[in-house]
């Protein structure tokens, strides 16, 4: 039973049986959409890479929030990546104390935090701008392949030669304004992908002629494991030519499939069509119309944190 007055606390994850069932009770009346079992999701929780805060209302989740860190050619996000309130529970400000709480505990990873909200998703939206967020102003689509989906595509591209980059500035004459953050990739990093947070590179190569190969775009693949998921997002793309694009998201789904991953994403700004095009020529599908959510860690106010006990 509900008590509108009853005290909501914000804790961490403490890797109990007890806690991954209730945080999965909350997820079953929200989303409905994890595979994972009690125990795959303690496992998940138990380690140095995704994390996780409850809300509770006395021994009972009534929501919760999961964030890991990622570290792309932008430096290192902390990832806010599933949000969840229990119906019953909704409209009490859960949702923002969970985002801060989430926020401040990535502070110290990153110097920035970002999430992916619906368009028609205001209560979630809503709950990022009070907790401190802003949102960016382009509307994203986001496309979603699913292996068990997907079928077979061809990853050779005739004139076009897809490899790993295992630096990062082999990718400098697509990003001239690429910053070089002191946590951006290293070598060891690419080359330890696809462990979850981490970054692959790759680069499309055309024939030169007597020059040999000419670059013609990369893509950039960040690998992800998610209370939902385990993926890989082509995190960002650019090209010189058609043949290139389509060479590059080919072969990422390739490696994606090979990793044994369960999908593979993408979130396009609604304006570059020749790359939606190119993702649902390889089998992916549209999901809709999303917004960024972004912010600077520490966010506003989290120096002196809120009592985690104040009421709902």
């Amino acid at each position: 039973m509900v008590h509108r007055h009853q005290m909501v606390t914000i804790r961490p994850f403490d890797g109990s049986p007890e806690d991954a069932e209730g945080l999965l009770l909350v997820e079953r009346a929200t989303f409905d959409e994890s595979p994972y079992s009690p125990a795959e999701v303690q496992a998940m929780l138990g380690g140095q890479g995704q994390q996780a805060w409850l809300a509770l209302a006395g021994d009972e989740v009534v929501g919760f929030v999961a964030a890991f860190l990622t570290r792309g050619l932008g430096g290192g996000c902390w990832e806010i990546d599933l949000l969840a309130v229990h119906p019953d529970w909704g409209r009490r400000g859960i949702a923002t104390r969970l985002i801060r709480a989430a926020s401040d505990d990535g502070k110290g990873a990153a110097p920035r935090a970002r999430a992916v909200v619906a368009l028609e998703n205001e209560g979630s939206a809503g709950a990022f701008l009070r907790a401190g967020f802003r949102a960016q102003p382009e509307v994203q689509e986001l496309f979603i392949g699913r292996f068990e989906e997907l079928d077979p595509v061809p990853s050779v591209t005739v004139g076009v030669t897809v490899r790993g980059a295992p630096d990062p500035a082999e990718i400098r004459p697509w990003r001239p304004d690429l910053p070089q953050p002191p946590d951006s990739p290293s070598r060891e990093a690419l080359d330890a992908a696809p462990a979850p947070g981490g970054v692959s590179l790759l680069v499309a190569e055309g024939s030169g002629g007597s020059s040999g190969q000419r670059g013609e775009g990369y893509a950039e693949l960040i690998w992800v494991q998610t209370l939902l998921y385990r993926g890989v997002w082509i995190e960002s793309l650019a090209v010189s030519t058609a043949a290139a694009r389509g060479a590059l998201v080919r072969a990422a789904v390739a490696r994606a499939a090979a990793a044994g991953v369960d999908e593979i994403g993408a979130m396009v700004p609604a304006g570059r069509r020749a790359f939606k095009d190119t993702l649902r020529a390889a089998g992916l599908r549209s999901l809709g119309e999303f917004r960024w959510l972004v912010a600077d860690l520490p966010l506003p106010g989290l120096a002196t944190p809120p009592p985690t006990g104040e009421p709902a």
